[in-house]
């Protein structure tokens, strides 16, 4: 009996481990070489990590000391439930210089690991960040506003971040996104106030591609888009699941900042027969090929006259759920 009840105790003690090793991420029962050699693609210029299980903060710290990442330009890194302490440990790498794109998303980094990304010297030819599904907070969006070493940022994505009106307030008077080409505000509680900030910037001549969708933008919020003196370059506007409604649509009618769109979503947004009126009777959207309006209640009406007008559009205007 005795003897069993040691094997017992053994084999529960040994399970212990394996959910420990589990629960950790297999990065802690491996070299972390091993690993980053599974995924290395591209002669050692791409890495996203998808047999190593979550990371955390620890496995992110030993990532960041190996040589192996020297020739990465691409790295992906999301959903590795990271935090500030793993942010921190890519920002003191010593191995990262040829890095150009880094995926954040979904993970738990908060202002002081965004600070610290931000601030940091070590990916000098860094030009697009994915924070999406983050916590950085108005905040962060500051600590990225006040950097002085991410000057050639191409692409910024912080959807799902909650930085709110005075975080874009600080990002719109920055010079960070002096060279920005795409800009993902989604899901970060957005109202006109903010658009508004964003509208104004003196630093956005050269943004195409724009997601502002699931915030809380109205008409004014629209109107201050088609008043900008800035935002004359959009191809690429995205506004689903905001409160527009026929008055914004009106906005949308005349104004050049709209002559180069070639994609506009504008789904669930409170439109009716009357906005998709005004939207068909538009002088401005003649490049347009991709409207979505699904969500709205435009009619029978609104979607014959949309498709009378607006002959250039490529997609169906109420694209199922599923496909969408």
């Amino acid at each position: 009996m005795r003897k069993k009840h040691i094997k017992i105790m053994r084999l529960s003690l040994l399970g212990t481990i394996v959910l420990l090793l589990t629960g950790m991420g297999t990065a802690f029962a491996l070299d972390i070489n091993v690993l980053i050699l599974k995924d290395l693609k591209q002669e050692g210029k791409y890495l996203k990590l998808n047999h190593s299980g979550m990371l955390y903060d620890a496995g992110i710290k030993q990532l960041a000391e190996s040589k192996l990442l020297e020739k990465v330009e691409t790295l992906d890194l999301n959903t590795h439930n990271l935090g500030d302490e793993g942010a921190e440990a890519l920002a003191q790498s010593n191995y990262l210089q040829n890095l150009k794109v880094l995926n954040l998303f979904n993970n738990q980094i908060q202002d002081d690991g965004v600070k610290a990304l931000f601030e940091s010297k070590a990916y000098p030819n860094l030009s697009t960040i994915s924070l999406f599904g983050n916590k950085i907070g108005p905040k962060g969006a500051e600590a990225i506003a006040e950097s002085k070493t991410t000057m050639k940022l191409v692409s910024l994505d912080l959807t799902g971040n909650q930085i709110g009106d005075e975080g874009l307030k600080a990002l719109a008077q920055s010079e960070v996104i002096g060279s920005i080409r795409e800009l993902r505000l989604a899901k970060n509680g957005i109202s006109d106030r903010g658009v508004k900030f964003l509208s104004d910037s003196k630093f956005l001549n050269h943004l195409e591609i724009l997601d502002l969708g699931e915030n809380k933008i109205g008409p004014s919020g629209i109107q201050s888009i088609a008043d900008s003196k800035a935002l004359t370059n959009l191809k690429t506007l995205l506004l689903k699941n905001n409160k527009l409604g026929d008055l914004g649509m009106l906005s949308m009618k005349e104004s050049p900042v709209f002559k180069n769109l070639v994609e506009l979503d504008l789904q669930w947004n409170g439109i009716t027969t009357q906005g998709a009126m005004y939207l068909a009777g538009s002088k401005v959207l003649a490049s347009l090929q991709f409207l979505r309006m699904w969500g709205n209640e435009i009619g029978e009406k609104g979607v014959e006259a949309l498709k009378n007008k607006l002959k250039q559009i490529k997609n169906p205007l109420y694209p199922s759920a599923a496909s969408d």
